[in-house]
């Protein structure tokens, strides 16, 4: 519901998508790293090795979602 004709998601290659499959999706995340780090007190750490696009966040709050769900 919150990909629209007005307003698509883009896909790779810059192109537009109004009704993507799962897979284009996926794509989207394709190349999301968590990096995860052992702090000095033995605790792991979990991160991004960089932030999400503005696509990957509005498909993660569409689902009612947000980055944390990796870290």
């Amino acid at each position: 519901q919150f990909i629209t004709p007005e307003h698509p998601l883009k896909g790779a290659g810059g192109r537009k998508l109004t009704r993507p499959t799962g897979q284009a999706i996926f794509q989207l995340f394709q190349y999301v790293n968590v990096v995860l780090l052992e702090l000095p007190d033995g605790r792991i750490q979990r991160s991004l090795d960089r932030s999400l696009t503005p696509e990957q966040r509005r498909i993660l709050q569409g689902l009612g979602l947000d980055e944390s769900i990796y870290v």
